[in-house]
């Protein structure tokens, strides 16, 4: 899928990550979304639901279609090991948390928040 940035490229990892995690292939492969979710995930959706990682995982893979035209990506490294990942994306902004381990990058927490008019 073409990536719609706005704002020029962003080179860290956890971006390249987050891309993943929209692409529709990944969203629908649970094996897929284990590896890059981190054992402690959770996630508050613009409704203001909170997901458990199994909840996320479920919702993902039954309904894995996204838009794709993400605007305003911006990745901070808090500390080392520690990214914080913010953007627009049909009308939401979101900002993902991501820590790396050993070897790997892994999603611990998701928001999303609905934009007022």
């Amino acid at each position: 899928h073409p990536r719609r940035l706005h704002g020029g490229p962003v080179t860290h990892p956890a971006a390249g990550l987050e891309w993943h995690l929209l692409d529709p292939g990944v969203r629908a492969d649970a094996a897929a979304l284990d590896q890059l979710l981190h054992p402690d995930f959770t996630e508050v959706g613009a409704s203001g639901r909170v997901f458990s990682r199994q909840d996320a995982i479920e919702a993902l893979v039954a309904d894995p279609d996204c838009p794709q035209d993400v605007t305003d990506l911006t990745v901070a490294e808090l500390a080392y090991g520690i990214a914080l990942v913010t953007y627009e994306l049909a009308g939401t902004r979101r900002i993902s948390l991501w820590v790396r381990e050993v070897t790997k990058w892994r999603l611990r927490y998701h928001q999303g928040t609905r934009e007022t008019a």
